[in-house]
């Protein structure tokens, strides 16, 4: 796992663990808490956590969690809605959380908490025969954890129905081959709770900037998101996201190359009925802009959406489980799964214009479908991969533009593809019709095989 994906996972995994752990029972007056705290730290310790050096005061505590056993983490997150790696957890373990707790803190909070990584999990920490430069790294990150560099703040209100709280500001250089920043500015969150879960959950980033030196630059401003549980399971929610700009910059040698994206909206709606699971995924990008050197390459309104029925939620928690070594027992319930017909489309794919070596063109738009026959026998199509021809049926609709045609068949296998198989010519732009059915393939109505 990267450096980068650690950092990031472990101010997340802190976040979900302690917003679950003191919202448990929230029904519980002000008066109460420490005895429900003494309850959750249990629970907490039955779930993979282990809790040491606790002091407890009138008014605040303070104790440290550390990540001890993987399998039952892994478990406790899925438990409360979050996806962890079992990869992941490992590399966590070792770690070490320094929790600072205070009771009636301000008018708002009845509890609030500091969260902040004491040390490096082992898999880091640990790793043998380490270069003069890493070994300078681990030195400097360590530094930055004795004083509290990478810390999360939360407070929750009186009734424990709602919550809001930051991750403090990072600005660190780090000089190892070359000098290297990193940045994250102005990220808070709030949101509610019912039942012991997490309803609501809204969360921003004002930005986040990483720069190696001359060589990689990449930065990331205004990041928002709002997250709402919509129906009785974990997985029933909706998730909408912004993002206003993404900056890429590299460099090597005499070579340049950046990319910039404007304003990204996206939407991720899940829903479960009779433990069949539906996914809607939505995303449009403003624009693209691509430079390599002095060649720019620009995409305008692009959209895109992507959908998922009929995905069977028992059996894929069951394969999630499932040591894959257990043959039999995969391709059993992978039957299963394929027996309940799953549907996937793309009811859109379109970029509206495109701007090539300083022309302006018009773009395309794609629609598809793609649905797995109940019938379909996996051990068949083990046997013959020809075989799943016939277990899937597929529509898919390619409109191009006469122009971005023309650009696309000026490559010569493009070229070749074009002269064999002919488009139609609506409206004026070229329109490929392509159809597997029944294990046969049409392009425009001519059969391919």
């Amino acid at each position: 796992m990267s450096r980068k994906k650690l950092g990031l996972g472990i101010i997340g995994l802190i976040l979900i663990a302690v917003i679950y752990y003191f919202t448990a029972g929230s029904e519980k007056l002000t008066n109460e808490m420490k005895v429900r705290v003494n309850t959750e730290l249990t629970m907490i310790e039955q779930n993979g956590f282990a809790v040491q050096e606790r002091e407890v005061k009138e008014k605040e505590e303070h104790f440290v969690l550390t990540f001890d056993n993987p399998e039952k983490i892994v478990k406790f997150f899925k438990q409360q809605g979050s996806e962890m790696d079992i990869e992941d957890a490992k590399a966590l373990v070792g770690i070490k959380i320094g929790v600072d707790l205070k009771y009636l803190n301000d008018t708002y909070s009845a509890l609030s908490a500091d969260m902040y990584p004491l040390n490096l999990p082992a898999s880091i920490s640990n790793v043998p025969d380490l270069d003069k430069a890493d070994k300078a790294l681990i030195k400097q990150l360590n530094d930055m954890l004795g004083r509290k560099a990478f810390l999360v703040h939360i407070d929750f209100n009186k009734l424990l129905s709602s919550f809001k709280g930051y991750i403090k500001d990072i600005d660190e250089t780090f000089t190892v081959e070359t000098q290297a920043t990193v940045g994250l500015k102005g990220a808070t969150f709030e949101g509610t709770i019912g039942n012991d879960r997490i309803n609501t959950l809204v969360q921003n980033i004002a930005n986040i900037h990483v720069k190696s030196g001359d060589d990689f630059d990449v930065s990331l401003d205004q990041l928002n998101s709002t997250y709402k549980l919509t129906g009785a399971s974990i997985y029933d929610s909706i998730y909408h996201y912004t993002i206003h700009m993404i900056k890429i910059a590299a460099k090597k040698d005499n070579n340049t190359f950046s990319v910039m994206i404007n304003d990204i909206k996206g939407e991720n709606e899940t829903a479960v009925q009779k433990d069949l699971a539906s996914n809607k995924i939505k995303l449009n990008i403003a624009n693209i802009e691509m430079k390599e050197n002095d060649q720019k390459t620009k995409f305008m309104g692009t959209s895109f959406s992507f959908n998922v029925g009929n995905l069977d939620m028992n059996i894929l928690n069951k394969l999630e489980e499932l040591d894959m070594k257990n043959e039999a027992e995969a391709n059993r319930l992978i039957q299963a799964l394929i027996s309940k017909g799953i549907t996937m489309d793309i009811p859109s794919f379109e970029v509206k214009k495109l701007e090539y070596t300083g022309q302006k063109i018009d773009g395309f738009s794609l629609t598809s479908s793609f649905k797995v026959n109940k019938t379909a026998n996996l051990a068949a199509i083990q046997a013959n991969p020809f075989a799943a021809l016939s277990a899937v049926n597929t529509k898919t609709k390619l409109v191009l533009s006469d122009a971005l045609f023309t650009l696309i068949a000026q490559q010569p296998r493009a070229m070749m593809l074009a002269m064999i198989i002919q488009p139609q010519v609506i409206n004026g732009k070229k329109v490929y019709e392509i159809e597997l059915k029944d294990g046969k393939l049409t392009v425009n109505g001519i059969p391919m095989m």
